[in-house]
């Protein structure tokens, strides 16, 4: 030990200062390596209905949604950057929705999706002030959503175009000489009636006779018994119902009760509703409805990214291929669509400036992008939505059917001028 402290003591004062400054360097060096670097991250957020009436329809969606952005991970993210999704579990409420929206901006959010129009028509002031897109995932485009620029997409088209091809279908499968009667039972919201304003002349010339509407709560419905038997009185042929969660189920089961079917009334549900949950919930009283949907089935084996989807819902929610809804399709597909948005923004102004605004910007430049599950999406402002197409199934022994597939035709979109929103025939 003296040997040591001696030898020390002969270190002169610069060597000793040397050493000193030398030793303190190494020191900062393993401390920055010691220290994570800072994680790459995407924010994503997403308003979402766990519980509540809309839960048996949305819960499939956000599942999807949300084991789209796991499985995205396992491959190594958007370009090595990782996606994180934070949900709020708003339930439709439109005052839930606001506050939502405010906590996933303080949060970081770049991009919003959200599952109700009515919410998204509330907070769109403020997305268009806080610059955040949205991508309203379970329904069609709405006239309620225009903007310029366009904050909101859509995950189907216009509504004007979803009735008219509804109707078209009707009337190539019409097989009586009289004109065919029409009526439609729809919710409480805001965008059919107005949708229906452009779309009454259209079925007028194509000899559609329209014989009304009746409309229902949103949410609550206990008993549709009145409403129905003022359609059923107005003698439709075919009956659009446009319903969801828990108020379509006392829906269909009224219908059943009413012997709607019996009295000679086709019964034709929109693409977001009597899903594969309702239809378990209904049981009998589905029989016989038709019912359109924008997504695949477990079915569609030949698809390249069925058995990657099929195999993350097995490995993240125990899943079976049988069990797999088509609303976990439109999910996943939606997320993919956001992703691939984020994807072109990053690719165009780097993560560092990555903000709402760029990623508004990209949403309209997705071209061709093929998700795997269906034909290649393209996106633009005069086409704010990224399905044109959907299949009809029709409902036997509890099971959906597949009989027809088809484009769903542009007749109608939207515009801008003098202040106000219009469809306009194209």
């Amino acid at each position: 030990m003296a040997k040591v402290f001696k030898r020390i003591r002969s270190f002169s004062p610069v060597a000793a200062s040397v050493g000193l400054i030398l030793a303190l360097l190494a020191g900062s060096v393993v401390s920055a390596k010691a220290e994570p670097a800072e994680e790459r991250v995407v924010k994503i957020g997403l308003q979402c209905s766990w519980t509540g009436t809309l839960a048996s329809t949305a819960v499939p969606l956000h599942e999807g949604q949300l084991d789209y952005i796991r499985w995205l991970n396992e491959q190594g993210g958007i370009s090595g950057i990782k996606v994180e999704g934070r949900w709020e579990d708003t339930r439709g409420i439109v005052p839930a929705a606001i506050s939502a929206h405010k906590r996933l901006v303080e949060w970081g959010e770049v991009i919003e999706a959200n599952f109700y129009d009515a919410a998204i028509a509330a907070v769109l002031p403020r997305l268009a002030r806080d610059e955040i897109p949205c991508v309203y995932t379970t329904g069609t485009y709405s006239s309620i959503f225009v903007t310029k620029p366009r904050w909101v997409f859509g995950s189907g088209p216009i509504v004007e175009n979803i009735l008219c091809a509804a109707a078209e279908w009707m009337q190539k499968n019409w097989t009586e000489k009289r004109p065919l009667r029409l009526g439609i039972v729809h919710a409480d919201v805001p965008a059919i009636p107005v949708a229906l304003k452009p779309v009454r002349p259209y079925l007028t010339e194509r000899e559609i006779e329209f014989v009304g509407t009746e409309v229902l709560p949103m949410l609550g419905v206990i008993d549709s018994t009145t409403e129905l038997l003022r359609m059923a009185a107005k003698e439709p042929d075919w009956l659009i119902v446009a319903h969801y969660g828990g108020s379509m189920v006392t829906i269909v089961k009224d219908i059943a009760r009413l012997e709607l079917q019996k009295r000679g009334v086709k019964l034709f549900a929109d693409p977001i509703t009597l899903d594969e949950p309702l239809i378990k919930i209904v049981g009998k009283a589905a029989e016989g409805w038709y019912k359109t949907a924008y997504e695949p089935t477990p079915a569609d084996t030949q698809l390249s990214m069925m058995k990657p989807l099929l195999d993350a819902a097995k490995r993240y929610r125990g899943h079976n291929p049988e069990d797999v809804p088509i609303l976990y399709f439109r999910g996943w597909i939606g997320m993919g669509v956001i992703c691939e948005a984020v994807r072109i923004a990053i690719e165009e102004v780097g993560l560092e400036n990555l903000n709402g605004r760029a990623v508004r910007d990209a949403f309209v430049r997705i071209k061709d992008f093929d998700t795997g599950l269906g034909p290649p999406i393209t996106i633009t402002e005069d086409k704010p939505f990224y399905n044109d197409f959907w299949y009809v199934y029709h409902i036997e022994k509890g099971e959906l059917r597949r009989i027809d597939r088809s484009r769903i035709s542009r007749v109608f979109h939207y515009v801008i001028a003098d202040n106000e929103v219009r469809a306009e025939r194209l």
